[in-house]
C-alpha cells in the first residue's frame, strides 16, 4: 500500500481536491440554525402524501415527512418573510381555518441570531484546530511530521464537508459539533503513527506502520461501528431524531476519510521524510 510514497500521497490528495470541488459547486445545505427562518412541525396519525403540499408552497418552503413510533411528522421550513403564505397553504392543505386545530409546533430563529450561531460555531472549530496544530508542533518539533498530521486532520474535515455536500446533509449547530469531534478523532491515529515511526527508526518503516495500523484501525473501526449502529437504529426506529442521524453520518464520513489520510497521506509523507528528506540533510 505504501511502497511508493508518491502514489500513497496522491490518492487522498485527489479525494481532497474532489471534496473542495463538490463544496464549491454544490455548496452545503444549511439548517435554519445557520440561515434563520421558521420551522413548522405538524403531527399526523396516518401516512399522507405531501406532494400536493409541496406544489402549493411553490418552492417557498421545504417539506419533508418523518416517521415516528407515535405517528408521522411533517416538517415545513421557510424564510421568515414567507411565514404567513406558508401557514395559509398548510391550512388549505389540511382543510382547517386555524393552525391551532392541528397538532403543531413552530420554531423561529432570526437572521441575526442564526448568523451568530454560524460565526461562533466556526470560531470554535477554527480555535480548536489552531490549538491542536500548536500542540502537535510543540510535541514533535519538526515541520514535516507536524505538517503531515495537521494536513491529515484538515483533510478529514474538508472530506467530511464534501460528503455532507454530496449527501445533502445540513450544516447546523449539531453537525458543527460533530466536526469539532472529528478533530479529536482524526489526530489520535495520526499521532499514534507518527510517534511509532519516529521512535523506532531502527526497525523497518513498513513493519512499524503495520504495527501501528493494528492499534489505529482498531480504534477507528470501533468508533465507525458504533456510529453505524446508531445510524441504523435512528433510521429504522426513530427517524424523527434526524439530528442524531446527521451527527453519526458526519462522523462516519470523517473517520473513513481519516483511514485514508492517516495510512496513505500521513504514512506517505513520513516515508518521504525518512527516506528522502533526512538523507538530503
Amino acid at each position: 500500500m505504501i511502497k511508493d510514497y508518491r502514489i500513497s500521497i496522491a490518492i487522498p490528495l485527489c479525494l481532497l481536491i474532489l471534496s473542495i470541488v463538490l463544496i464549491g459547486v454544490n455548496g452545503i445545505p444549511k439548517s435554519i440554525d445557520i440561515t434563520g427562518g421558521t420551522e413548522i412541525t405538524i403531527k399526523v396519525n396516518k401516512d399522507i402524501d405531501i406532494t400536493p403540499l409541496k406544489e402549493m408552497l411553490d418552492g417557498k418552503a421545504t417539506v419533508k415527512k418523518l416517521k415516528s413510533a407515535d405517528g408521522y411528522y411533517i416538517v415545513v421550513r421557510c424564510k421568515n418573510e414567507y411565514v404567513d403564505f406558508v401557514k395559509q397553504k398548510i391550512m388549505e392543505f389540511f382543510h382547517v381555518d386555524s393552525l391551532s386545530k392541528l397538532d403543531y409546533s413552530e420554531k423561529t430563529i432570526g437572521a441575526t441570531l442564526s448568523r451568530k450561531f454560524f460565526e461562533e460555531g466556526f470560531k470554535a472549530v477554527g480555535f480548536a484546530f489552531l490549538f491542536m496544530a500548536i500542540v502537535v508542533y510543540l510535541y514533535f518539533r519538526s515541520p514535516v511530521p507536524s505538517g503531515a498530521i495537521i494536513l491529515s486532520a484538515l483533510s478529514d474535515i474538508i472530506m467530511a464537508l464534501g460528503g455532507m455536500s454530496l449527501l445533502k446533509i445540513e450544516l447546523s449547530s449539531a453537525t458543527i459539533a460533530a466536526l469539532l469531534m472529528v478533530i479529536g478523532y482524526s489526530v489520535d491515529s495520526d499521532i499514534l503513527l507518527t510517534t511509532r515511526v519516529l521512535k523506532r527508526l531502527t526497525k523497518s518503516f513498513d513493519e512499524t506502520v503495520k504495527e501501528a495500523m493494528k492499534t489505529g484501525l482498531t480504534m477507528t473501526l470501533t468508533t465507525i461501528t458504533a456510529m453505524l449502529i446508531l445510524l441504523i437504529v435512528v433510521k429504522l426506529f426513530i427517524p424523527v431524531a434526524e439530528i442524531l442521524a446527521n451527527i453519526a453520518t458526519v462522523l462516519i464520513l470523517a473517520l473513513v476519510a481519516d483511514i485514508l489520510n492517516t495510512w496513505l497521506l500521513n504514512a506517505g509523507i513520513l516515508k518521504y521524510y525518512i527516506t528522502e528528506y533526512k538523507k538530503s540533510k
